[in-house]
């Protein structure tokens, strides 16, 4: 019983304090941008969970991941396409078909436009998580004031 009362004490605190530290955004080598929290880099399913609580930014997560995702199905396969008209331009031994080149140039613009417009959207949305910890952290901030009562003057401490 007392093992399972220390787990789960340290369950709790690990979660409240991982759910109220700050996310930040640095470029990954293969995902291009990546969200960072503690130096550990998670998910945006991941940060969508931490802030189920805020409709408005587990929107523009999903909306962030649904570009992302989208630019990535559009600039693959036509940066494929283009790459393969250049190779084949090259040899004079194949006629090439500039038409695919040109479909897959066409691809490639609208996969790097969602690709980012998602990475502006994961920012935004990095942004107002981080300034809705701010906002709902409670400082402690005593003031001292001198006031005057039925009693007399006094000193009265505020929080």
């Amino acid at each position: 019983m007392k093992f399972f009362l220390i787990v789960f004490g340290l369950f709790v605190v690990n979660t409240s304090v991982y759910s109220q530290t700050k996310l930040k955004i640095e470029n990954d080598f293969w995902l291009g941008k990546a969200i960072y929290q503690n130096g550990v880099k998670i998910s945006i399913n991941d940060v969508e969970e931490i802030a189920k609580n805020n409709f408005e930014i587990v929107e523009k997560l999903s909306l962030a991941q649904s570009n992302r995702t989208w630019g990535a199905i559009f600039g693959y396969p036509g940066s494929i396409a283009f790459g393969y008209t250049l190779g084949t331009s090259i040899n004079k031994n194949i006629k090439t078909n500039w038409t695919v080149g040109i479909i897959g140039v066409g691809m490639m613009i609208t996969g790097i436009i969602l690709q980012n417009k998602g990475n502006k959207q994961l920012k935004e949305a990095v942004e107002d998580y981080n300034l809705s910890i701010n906002k709902s952290t409670t400082y402690f901030k005593p003031e001292l004031h001198l006031s005057t009562s039925e009693n007399g003057v006094g000193l009265v401490l505020s929080f």
